[in-house]
């Protein structure tokens, strides 16, 4: 490993891990099977966000991970509780080996743009309160005739502001890359339909995670993101593509979260992706 970042990640929330040791060692015995996202890696080892539990950090010493592969940051991993830290207030960890992300149908199997969608804004909210954290939405037009979602989500990726890093790049300024992934290796296929109400909750969750969201971008993020998400027919979520879907400096954010809002009634189409520099 020779990226990593600092200060360690138990740092900045030493006081909400201290509070809720208690029930955190409650909650996950010895034993017990967890999932989480790898949020920081040292020479030593790793740090887990512990999903569903936002004042838990996990942690895996490189001894104590399966094949001795250091997963990197973002990486969905599982893991087995092995014993609790009380001095450090954290949760050690034996990763499981992973079978890795589903992967997507190929191109050649995927649904074809059968219209152009028509853009019609981008809206930026930079959230700008020392996280680094910010949301891009791009609102598309419906065509008029519009296909299976399927269909608008290959009219979508076809779209040449879809052609964006965001790692200091703007929409339509990197027709290779998409994020972190390589944008060939994107299909509609690798976008799962989520319950607008669950995604709404998980943006919430992931924009507070780690500060307070000022007031004055309250207003911003109702009407832009979550007014949207509640009247969307359809919401989707890239899938985590996994590090073998990195272009080449893929991975740079520590995380990276997608959504896809279609509503059929007002004839839009929103991409919202939500993450950090």
């Amino acid at each position: 490993m020779t990226e990593y970042p600092w200060p360690n990640p138990r740092d900045e929330n030493l006081h909400r891990l201290r509070a809720a040791w208690p029930a955190t060692v409650q909650a996950l015995p010895r034993g017990a099977r967890v999932t989480g996202t790898v949020i920081a890696r040292k020479p030593f080892g790793v740090f887990i966000r512990i999903d569903g539990m936002p004042d838990a950090l996990g942690y895996a010493e490189s001894t104590a991970i399966a094949r001795d592969v250091v997963p990197p940051i973002g990486t969905t991993v599982t893991g087995e509780v092995t014993w609790h830290a009380d001095h450090l207030q954290e949760v050690e960890l034996r990763l499981l080996a992973s079978k890795g992300p589903a992967p997507c149908i190929g191109a050649d199997e995927a649904p074809t743009a059968t219209a152009r969608l028509v853009h019609l804004a981008h809206a930026f909210t930079n959230f700008a309160n020392g996280t680094f954290q910010w949301v891009d939405l791009q609102h598309f037009r419906l065509p008029e005739t519009a296909g299976d979602d399927g269909a608008l989500l290959a009219s979508l990726i076809a779209h040449e502001r879809f052609g964006n890093n965001y790692a200091g790049g703007h929409p339509g300024g990197d027709p290779e890359r998409h994020g972190p992934y390589w944008r060939e290796r994107i299909t509609p296929a690798c976008y799962d339909p989520i319950d607008a109400h669950a995604a709404e909750r998980h943006l919430r969750a992931w924009a507070e995670q780690l500060a307070p969201l000022p007031e004055h971008l309250r207003p911003d993020l109702e009407a832009e993101a979550y007014q949207r998400l509640r009247t969307a027919d359809q919401v989707y979520k890239l899938r985590d593509l996994g590090p073998a879907a990195f272009h080449d400096w893929g991975g740079v954010h520590t995380e990276f979260h997608e959504l896809v809002l279609i509503d059929r009634m007002k004839r839009t189409l929103t991409l919202l992706v939500a993450t950090d520099d």
